[in-house]
């Protein structure tokens, strides 16, 4: 059997591809319309010919050098996109193949946070890499928050990479 790929993000690149597909398509139609007019199917005059004729006539400027580099910038961004690794989406739980969305692992901690004995309400959120629990309580919120931060931990020991945790305990009066 294999391994389950790893969930990654869609490659920077698409952008860039979606871009070069726009003005691929809008060169092809350019010229199909001059295909069009050689054979006299389309009145008027071509396009190609008349870009060629207009850049015949160019003579150099000064602006022709930032445009240049500009060119030359766009073309290393293109390139930087092709080729940068795509980022990972889930977390890994062990060695395994399995995967689970940081939204889950939010969820995972809000059940062990709800567990703690004293809390009376929590709420999860998750980032690239942190859990931030976010619990209400009536005692003590300095020791509820360590109570919560090992429950949480506990519950995430399986992940491959642990997240960080972050707890906000609210003390509310009754």
């Amino acid at each position: 059997m294999t391994a389950a790929k790893r969930p990654v993000r869609t490659p920077a690149a698409v952008p860039v591809g979606i871009i070069g597909a726009i003005a691929l398509g809008l060169l092809g139609a350019a010229a199909i319309r001059d295909a069009l007019q050689a054979l006299d199917v389309v009145k008027g005059e071509s396009w190609s010919g008349s870009l060629a004729e207009k850049v015949k006539l160019i003579e150099p400027a000064g602006w022709m050098v930032p445009a240049g580099i500009a060119a030359v910038l766009i073309g290393l961004w293109f390139l930087i996109a092709a080729l940068k690794p795509r980022r990972t989406t889930q977390w890994q739980v062990g060695d395994s193949s399995v995967w689970i969305r940081p939204k889950d692992a939010a969820r995972l901690a809000a059940g062990a946070a709800t567990d703690v004995g004293s809390v009376l309400s929590a709420t999860t959120s998750a980032k690239r890499r942190r859990i931030t629990v976010n619990a209400v309580t009536t005692t003590d919120a300095a020791h509820v928050s360590e109570e919560l931060e090992a429950a949480v931990t506990s519950r995430l020991a399986p992940l491959n990479r642990p997240p960080r945790i972050r707890t906000h305990v609210r003390l509310e009066e009754s």
